[in-house]
C-alpha cells in the first residue's frame, strides 16, 4: 500500500506489547463503563464534582479508546496501532499541562499530584514504543521523505 509515498510496514507487534493494549482495552472499557453508568450506580470517580452529561461524556471517550485498542489486539501491527498511540500521546501531554496549571496557577488540590504521576508514569512507555516503531519504519523505507506528486494521496 502506497500513501504519501510511504510504504506501509505492516510491522507485526511484539507479544509483550500486545498483551499491554489488551490489558488497556479491557482497563479502558471497564473505566469508560463506570463513566457511563456512575451517576446510576452512584460512582464517584473524581475528586471533584462532575456534571452527569460530562461524566457520560468521559466516559464514551473512553470506552472508544478502549474499543480502538481491542482492534489493534485484533489486528497486532503498527499501521493499526499509530493512530491510537499518537492519540494517546498527545492527550497524555495535553492533560499533563493542563494539571500542571491546574496545580501551580489555578491552585488545585493537592490530591492532583497523583494524576500527574500516573499519566508521566504511562506517557514514557507510551513516547518510548512510538518513537521505537516510527523510527523503525522510517529505516525499513530507507529515510526518504514522502515524494508527493500529482494523483497520489
Amino acid at each position: 500500500m502506497l500513501m504519501l509515498g510511504i510504504k506501509s510496514t505492516n510491522q507485526t507487534l511484539g507479544p509483550a506489547l500486545r498483551a499491554a493494549i489488551a490489558a488497556t482495552a479491557a482497563i479502558d472499557l471497564l473505566i469508560g463503563l463506570a463513566f457511563l453508568l456512575g451517576p446510576e450506580l452512584g460512582l464517584t470517580l473524581w475528586p471533584t464534582p462532575i456534571p452527569l452529561a460530562l461524566m457520560r461524556f468521559i466516559g464514551a471517550i473512553v470506552f472508544a479508546n478502549g474499543v480502538g485498542a481491542l482492534m489493534i489486539v485484533r489486528r497486532p501491527t503498527w499501521e493499526n496501532a499509530r493512530t491510537l498511540f499518537t492519540v494517546a500521546l498527545v492527550y497524555g501531554i495535553v492533560v499533563l499541562l493542563a494539571l500542571l496549571y491546574q496545580l501551580l496557577v489555578v491552585g488545585a488540590a493537592p490530591l492532583f499530584w497523583i494524576y500527574v504521576v500516573v499519566d508521566a508514569v504511562f506517557l514514557i512507555p507510551i513516547g518510548a514504543i512510538f518513537w521505537a516503531y516510527e523510527r523503525a519504519s522510517m529505516l525499513r523505507q530507507g529515510l526518504q521523505a514522502p515524494a508527493m506528486s500529482r494523483g497520489q494521496l
